[in-house]
């Protein structure tokens, strides 16, 4: 937390305000922010629902409704940003977003060993969707504090109808897909800690790794959880959308209820892909389960 909060104050774009929330830490968490907000005016601690473990998801979405600037963006504990990061995004942001759409960029970042302290991966950012086709199958949004979105954005965050969802990123990335538009900026802007306690896992993307797990049938094409996350969005939405992207919804969601030719023939009719990648999304398809059993989290290969 320290160092997250130090590595926000050396930021070379200024005009920030950060909207901060314990959600029921045992560490030295609590004391190092009433420190910071001590001195930093900047620095706002939200005391509703403080300490609730509301979880990383509801706690990160439930923070938009207090943000009422042009931009913002999520702001994780774990990772640490290089001094630059807000103002490139921000100068990014001036130049493509439009103000009444729900806009997105997400930047890079390099994997960096909390253990070793060492960067172990030159390129967290791998998968990048031009359209809601190609990001239906991923199993999670673009890393959330990767992104920086606009005010529309951040009100149809806050004012979110699903029923049901995982976590903050999933919905601000499926919203902007589906409404808005979503930008990838290639620079990387910070450094992504990976420990073995983080909640979102580490990021493995050796070739020996990817085909250890192409070919293990533990694995599946769709997450239960994410699936669900997606269904209720669906549900939420479903009369706000238009008739293409209801279309790709549908089938989305009925993939997994189809034998295996039925499954290859919904990617293929419909143009699905990981990413641009539909030769992946078959591959993956044709050696694995079609969903999860549980409700457990699958790397988005």
């Amino acid at each position: 937390m320290r160092n997250q909060l130090l590595s926000l104050q050396q930021q070379t774009y200024e005009d920030w305000i950060l909207w901060v929330r314990d959600d029921g830490s045992v560490d030295d968490t609590i004391s190092i922010l009433r420190e910071f907000a001590g001195y930093d005016s900047r620095i706002k601690i939200v005391e509703e629902d403080f300490g609730r473990h509301l979880g990383p998801g509801k706690n990160f979405l439930g923070l938009t409704k207090y943000s009422a600037a042009e931009y913002v963006i999520f702001c994780d504990q774990d990772d640490i940003w290089f001094e630059k990061k807000l103002e490139v995004l921000v100068d990014f942001a001036e130049r493509n977003f439009v103000s009444h759409i729900p806009c997105l960029v997400y930047c890079d970042a390099y994997g960096y060993s909390d253990a070793e302290g060492i960067i172990t991966i030159d390129s967290v950012s791998r998968n990048h969707a031009k359209n809601l086709r190609e990001f239906l199958f991923f199993n999670a949004g673009y890393q959330g504090s990767s992104m920086l979105f606009n005010h529309r954005q951040c009100k149809m965050s806050a004012e979110y109808r699903g029923d049901y969802f995982y976590m903050h990123d999933d919905v601000v990335s499926l919203l902007a897909h589906c409404f808005g538009h979503v930008y990838f900026l290639p620079k990387k802007l910070m450094l992504y800690r990976q420990h073995a306690s983080k909640f979102t896992g580490n990021i493995d993307t050796s070739i020996y790794s990817y085909l250890r797990r192409a070919f293990d049938s533990k694995l599946y094409v769709l997450s239960a959880i994410h699936y669900k996350e997606k269904e209720s969005f669906f549900k939420a939405y479903k009369d706000d959308l238009d008739t293409e992207a209801q279309q790709l919804f549908t089938a989305y969601l009925e993939f997994p209820k189809k034998g295996l030719c039925d499954r290859l023939y919904i990617i293929i009719h419909y143009k699905f892909s990981l990413g641009g990648n539909t030769l992946k999304l078959l591959v993956k398809t044709l050696l694995r389960r079609p969903i999860s059993d549980d409700y457990g989290i699958n790397s988005n290969l």
